[in-house]
């Protein structure tokens, strides 16, 4: 019961620190950088920013060790069910974003840039299949890699162009958004294989979720202005907080051993021995 405690306190943790570090952003944003996206001398913004992110991320830690540790197989992941909707949101996000990027050919510096985006438009009907397909486990093993290698090249390009920006603060939370995606679908293609990591997958989705919140505001606030590359962050996002909320129900947290279920149920059918009269 413990685990159940604790996978009821994360969700509402997790809104909580979502909407409090968007609001930092929002007001950093607004009260700090001046027309032409820059800090003043000395600033603090990015320290308090760094802080902020950390203990959250701390926070979330110390919650998610205290949930179930059993390796984690697809049965966590009901083929249908109230979660196929948000993830079927997320494929189409994720599809729109990369055509656009697709479509914005100035920006494409090398043939192989292309090519990681069209790997990430192929990994919407990727994430489509894992809820459709008729058969899970190993099988679906290649549908669960396929946005785990996208996120993690899309990442490694993004990181070589954000390199380029002499203020850090201003990649900061994009940068923490597309860590945790990475991480988040690479522990995710672990599952069909029967080594799924459940309290890693619930940390990681959940901050990607919340890192993602924060990056937003800079899109609303007019300091980015790239609707594919903000489509494509958010379906990534929205696929890996949709599998860590699905990995806090209450059967997946409570699920026993298979050694521990066979010993219980073998108690539950024990006959019963009345004592022999004297």
């Amino acid at each position: 019961m413990e685990h159940s405690h604790t996978a009821k306190i994360l969700p509402p943790l997790a809104l909580l620190s979502a909407i409090a570090l968007t609001a930092l952003r929002v007001f950093h944003l607004r009260n700090f950088f001046d027309s032409d996206g820059m800090l003043p001398a000395q600033s603090s913004v990015l320290l308090i920013t760094v802080l902020a992110c950390a203990g959250f991320f701390l926070v979330l830690t110390l919650f998610c060790l205290r949930l179930n540790r059993l390796p984690g197989t697809e049965a966590c992941f009901p083929q249908w069910g109230v979660w196929a909707f948000p993830k079927f949101v997320a494929a189409a996000l994720l599809l729109a974003g990369t055509v656009l990027l697709l479509q914005n050919q100035t920006r494409m510096e090398a043939v192989w840039k292309y090519r990681i985006t069209l790997v990430g438009a192929l990994s919407a009907p990727a994430m489509v299949w894992t809820i459709c397909s008729p058969r899970r486990g190993k099988s679906i093993f290649p549908a669960r890699l396929l946005p785990a290698l996208f996120t993690v090249a899309a990442l490694i390009f993004r990181f070589r162009t954000w390199s380029h920006d002499p203020l850090v603060i201003h990649i900061t939370p994009a940068l923490l958004a597309w860590v945790c995606c990475a991480m988040e679908t690479m522990l995710l293609s672990g599952f069909p294989l029967g080594a799924g990591h459940r309290r890693s997958s619930v940390l990681f989705g959940l901050s990607a979720g919340i890192f993602t919140c924060m990056t937003m505001a800079d899109y609303l606030l007019g300091q980015k202005t790239d609707i594919g590359e903000a489509l494509t962050l958010l379906g990534l996002a929205v696929w890996c907080t949709s599998a860590a909320l699905e990995l806090l129900q209450f059967r997946v947290q409570n699920e026993l051993p298979a050694s521990a279920e066979m010993q219980q149920a073998e108690g539950d059918t024990a006959p019963t021995t009345e004592p022999l009269p004297n």
